[in-house]
């Protein structure tokens, strides 16, 4: 029998944790969301903390920061995708079931085999067998009782999450202009990239509140003034 190596025996116990964390998305996020936080706000915190405790993880191991244009370019592309994933999960939300939502996200590693099939490079029997036993999984799980109707919005949304998350994989595997970076340093800026996005969303909505309001209150007040300049 095959001796597993280092890296296996840290990589899959790494890989079982990070599915059951990301799994507990709903259950830190629907409270929030239910007493009224938005979408945008819960993500930039999260996004923010995760490169703030990052970052001194990658002082505290002194490792250095710096990456080349064109690496930049890379991960700026990774950082909207890794994003635009987050994004269309919590949207999902708002139209299906949180558990629902997530466990369709768990589709990438089969749409990660679909596209890498297109690139031409055809996966090994064990990783279709795991593919295979992930879309089971997903299939069984998926399975509704006949109680709730299941919006297809939603059903969309977490799959858009699921592909574009798969992208982002297909990408940091196939990449040479990024094969030299670290995997602390990668998720770093992408989370940078995802923290900078969230601030403009949060900004943007911020600013359109405000100019309604604005335009409420010039409406109230125009309605007072010709309340009062009406005669008796």
């Amino acid at each position: 029998m095959k001796k597993l190596s280092k890296n296996a025996i840290i990589g899959y116990p790494a890989g079982i944790i990070t599915g059951i964390t990301y799994g507990l998305n709903p259950l830190f996020a629907m409270p929030l969301m239910k007493n009224g936080a938005a979408t945008e706000s819960i993500l930039f915190f999260r996004y923010a903390f995760a490169v703030l405790l990052l970052g001194l993880f990658l002082l505290f191991r002194k490792q250095s920061f710096r990456v080349s244009g064109k690496q930049i370019g890379v991960l700026f592309i990774l950082g909207l995708l890794y994003t635009s994933s987050s994004i269309f999960l919590f949207d999902a939300y708002e139209y299906i079931a949180s558990g629902l939502a997530t466990t369709l996200v768990f589709l990438y590693p089969v749409l990660v085999a679909i596209i890498m099939v297109f690139l031409k490079v055809v996966p090994s029997w064990p990783v279709w067998l795991a593919i295979a036993a992930t879309f089971g999984g997903v299939l069984i799980m998926t399975q509704s009782d006949g109680s709730q109707t299941i919006n297809p919005i939603g059903v969309l949304l977490s799959i858009a999450s699921a592909l574009v998350y798969a992208l982002f994989i297909v990408i940091i595997n196939r990449s040479k202009a990024i094969a030299g970076i670290s995997n602390s340093l990668l998720t770093f800026y992408a989370l940078m990239v995802g923290a900078i996005v969230f601030i403009g969303k949060n900004r943007h909505k911020a600013q359109r509140k405000a100019k309604f309001y604005i335009n409420k209150c010039r409406s109230a007040s125009c309605m007072q003034s010709r309340w009062k300049r009406t005669p008796a």
